[in-house]
């Protein structure tokens, strides 16, 4: 390992044309061998591989013949140069590599899991956090991340909900394209920046029973509607590849999905980046029992249109053949050498194979200024589910500190790259260094807590280990464990105030912990300044803002549950509720525990005054609406204002309400606020019954307010031609 004489040249912007006139010169020059070689990404020895086991050792070999395009999840520094050396000088055309790495969540800062993320409802902090997380990720040498996971979920017993943007189609769409622009900033070459994947094409969140890798099965219009949205604002992004998902869509798995690959996201969609497989779901076609064989899968996968193969060997055990018997064809094996090439050229590694490769690149990792931002994330994120009257604590008493995650690290979560628990703050790490008067109780210790008349408030930090979500850890118990719940309730059964903190990977089923706290913090799991962030929110330095993007069940029994449902024949009516010939329970409400949009602050918001600028709108024509909000509160506070609509009548049944815009706003204390929306035809358009995409000759009622089962209405007429 040679870092220290590493001479970093400064890379310029380099064009799309630019790029495809250098990638086709070096493409005259290679042989069908080498060309297949870059449709390949190789296993290396590595501690962050999540997947089945691999065979590396011929990766050196096959690097030397010009067989390797791109190497997943190494990060040792010296590794990458030494791997990185041997392309460049050892191989016969000198093409250097690309290195892959997941970094979902952060790289050696982790910001809180994705899922809590996306409850900040902000994009521009979603996009500082993106560009937070490139920079750490560029100056370890990694080029291309894969991330963002944009799965529409709607099913927290998958593990991988940790990993999305929620339910919500348009909220994930902008959060999409937040993330996509973050990482990639302005140019691939830049020094602070990294390639993006977007992943799993397609329809991945919606796996059946919640379990993982399970078949999916959905309508062709809730792919259109539901699923796609995300990816498509994605590639608007000009995103660099797209990951496709381990599951079937309509009966085909998706990595050898030529509908979804060619005809949806290449034609419909636009993208012109890379297909990438995920951790060899090429291979596994085989398993999902539509190839006979290896040979037989890499003919369908990339006759379908996937271009590079995760791990798996299919394409360089058998391509070459299948292009010799004329199975396939040489030009689309050009035209897929092309774009890796592209890449390689626009991410400046011609130029620069060892860019951002140094000796001391801890100097770039943990600034003060990305943990900072961290602080801001975690404060955004947390999602207030109850406070009657206790938060925010005041210093001039004594609190009682108790429960298994009180002094925890264990808040990082899955999928967070080299963050490290022994970074991260905790709870009371948090009250020692801000110097607030708190004893902490061992759990042993009940009697001394409950005689202990100086402490009358107690927090009680609670949760699921982070091992618990992920991928690969579906569960069906949403519960927290016995001992935990046994634990919250005797707490409270000793006369005390009760602040309980949940932290977990997904929505957990709280009916039966409510009542045992005054208040309830849904911190998720929320990183490496989780501590300082929570502190913050506790005593009053920053109000709650968050909103859930996950709907929250009442009962296991009631999942998938998700606000944007289709309306039933026979809707639940809340005048006969045990009317037995209506759409409901008879052991539980239809409502959720808590519903999608939902979260409480320190401020108090007073909605009223909607008004619409029209009663009737046309096509080119656009709807101004407007809401007076009034924080009634003697504290500053944000509020996350939201605009649904909803269709009376249309060609086909409409979900009950679609988010169609939001604004976070800053409120001072007893201030009032106007808060403007335009909307146009398009936040009316849906596909018809044809799947042609209009609003129709319609009504619609445009409906404002905090939460999505909370809000203001006015009705429209839509007159689209």
């Amino acid at each position: 390992m040679l870092l220290k004489n590493i001479q970093h040249k400064p890379l310029k912007h380099y064009s799309d044309l630019h790029a495809h006139e250098f990638a086709e010169k070096l493409l005259n020059r290679m042989t069908t061998k080498e060309k297949i070689g870059q449709l390949y990404q190789a296993p290396y020895y590595s501690d962050t591989v999540t997947g089945h086991a691999f065979d590396a050792s011929s990766t050196i070999e096959e690097i030397k013949m010009g067989m390797v395009g791109s190497l997943l999840s190494v990060h040792d520094e010296g590794t990458l140069f030494d791997l990185q050396k041997v392309a460049v000088e050892q191989s016969r055309l000198h093409i250097p590599l690309i290195f892959m790495f997941d970094v979902i969540h952060g790289y050696k800062t982790a910001f809180p899991i994705n899922l809590a993320l996306s409850n900040t409802w902000e994009p521009n902090l979603i996009y500082r956090i993106a560009k937070a997380i490139a920079y750490e990720t560029a100056h370890a040498g990694i080029h291309v991340t894969f991330s963002p996971m944009v799965d529409l979920v709607r099913d927290p017993k998958w593990g991988r909900v940790m990993e999305s943007n929620g339910e919500d189609p348009y909220l994930s769409s902008e959060l999409t394209k937040a993330y996509v622009s973050g990482y990639q900033g302005d140019s691939l070459s830049n020094k602070n920046a990294v390639a993006a994947c977007v992943k799993h094409f397609a329809g991945y969140g919606f796996v059946e029973a919640g379990r993982e890798y399970n078949t999916v099965d959905v309508s062709k219009r809730k792919l259109f509607t539901m699923i796609l949205p995300p990816f498509r604002a994605a590639v608007s992004q000009n995103v660099a590849l797209t990951m496709t998902a381990f599951n079937t869509l309509f009966d085909r798995p998706a990595t050898a999905n030529k509908y979804l690959l060619k005809d949806i996201l290449r034609n419909e969609l636009g993208f012109n980046g890379i297909i990438i497989s995920d951790y060899t779901s090429t291979e596994e076609i085989i398993s999902h029992k539509v190839a006979k064989d290896e040979k037989d899968a890499a003919k369908q996968c990339f006759d379908a249109g996937l271009e590079h193969e995760m791990v798996s060997r299919t394409y360089l055990n058998h391509l070459q053949s299948l292009l010799e018997a004329g199975e396939i064809d040489y030009s689309a094996l050009d035209e897929a050498v092309l774009r890796m090439l592209m890449l390689k050229y626009k991410l400046g590694l011609f130029d620069d194979p060892y860019r951002n490769l140094y000796t001391n690149s801890k100097q770039y990792m943990l600034l003060e200024n990305t943990k900072k931002l961290a602080v801001e994330a975690v404060e955004k994120s947390v999602v207030m589910l109850k406070n009657d009257k206790l938060l925010p604590l005041s210093k001039h008493e004594k609190i009682g500190l108790v429960g298994p995650f009180i002094d925890s690290k264990d808040l990082i979560g899955e999928w967070a790259a080299l963050c490290e628990k022994s970074d991260v703050v905790s709870i009371k790490s948090a009250f020692e260094e801000n110097h607030f008067p708190f004893k902490h109780f061992e759990e042993t210790a009940f009697e001394d807590l409950k005689n202990d008349n100086e402490v009358k408030t107690v927090i009680v930090a609670l949760g699921e280990s982070g091992a618990h979500a992920g991928e690969g850890n579906s569960k069906t118990n949403l519960h927290l464990d016995t001992h935990q719940q046994n634990l919250l309730k005797s707490i409270k059964q000793m006369d005390k105030k009760v602040v309980l903190i949940v932290f977990a990977g997904r929505p957990l089923i709280l009916t039966n912990l409510i009542n045992n706290a005054d208040a309830v913090l849904y911190a998720y799991q929320p990183g490496t300044m989780a501590g300082i962030g929570l502190f913050n929110l506790i005593t009053g330095k920053t109000s709650p803002s968050g909103k859930l993007t996950m709907t929250f069940p009442f009962h296991e029994g009631q999942v998938p549950i998700y606000y944007n449902h289709l309306k039933t024949g026979r809707p639940f009516d809340e005048k006969r509720p045990t009317y037995r010939y209506n759409s409901r329970y008879i052991d539980a409400p239809n409502e959720p525990l808590y519903p999608f949009g939902y979260g409480l602050s320190y401020g108090v918001f007073i909605y009223t005054n909607l008004r619409i600028d029209k009663q009737n709108l046309h096509p080119n024509e656009q709807l101004n609406v407007q809401v007076t909000i009034q924080n009634d509160s003697i504290y500053a506070a944000e509020e996350v204002v939201q605009l649904y609509i909803e269709s009376e009548y249309y060609s086909v049944s409409r979900p009950v309400d679609e988010l169609k815009a939001f604004k976070r706003i800053k409120f001072n204390p007893h201030e009032t606020k106007q808060v403007d929306f335009v909307l146009t035809m398009n936040d009316f358009r849906s596909y018809n019954m044809n799947m042609i995409w209009t609003a129709e000759i319609s009504k619609y009622q445009i409906k404002v307010g905090p939460s999505s089962s909370e809000k203001l209405s006015q009705s429209i007429e839509i007159k689209d031609f």
